[in-house]
This record gives structure tokens, sequence and C-alpha cells, in this order.
């Protein structure tokens, strides 16, 4: 796994699903950053796994998503009704 340590806002992630001839999926998630220093894209694994079921390639991108969020502040309450 990729050290979380580093990553920044994800703009968005990639997954790639393939069932295996051998039963079970692979299961890949990829996070895709903006460079603060350059003008680019910076791509990130997350997750790249066999897996035996649908059900465990959904726990697979939850658990990768989920370690990823990043945390915003609370919107004042004036702010909240407006949403």
């Amino acid at each position: 796994m990729t050290d979380t340590s580093t990553r920044k806002a994800v703009e968005f992630y990639t997954i790639e699903l393939a069932q295996l001839d051998g039963g079970g999926f692979h299961i890949s998630l990829t996070a895709t950053t903006v460079d603060e220093e350059e003008p680019q894209l910076l791509l990130q694994e997350i997750a790249c796994e066999r897996v035996a079921s649908l059900e465990d390639a959904l726990a697979v991108i939850k658990n990768g998503v989920d370690r990823n969020q990043v945390q915003f502040p609370e919107l004042p309450a004036a702010l909240r009704t407006l949403t």
C-alpha cells in the first residue's frame, strides 16, 4: 500500500474490476490528485487485490475511499441552512 501521509485532496477515483478465470475478481482503486507545484495530475494506487466476491470488492473500494476522505471544517449554522 501507498503511504497515506503524503496524499492530497482526491479529485476523483478510478476503479478497475475484472472477473478472473479461476473465480473471484481483481479490484484496483487509484486516486487522482492535482500537483500543487506543477501543472499535472498525480496518480496514487490505493488498492490492488484479488477478492472472492463482488461484496468483497465493494468493501475494498469503501475502505480505500473512507481512508482517503478529507475532513472539511463544519459550516457555520447560518450557511448550513442554505445547503
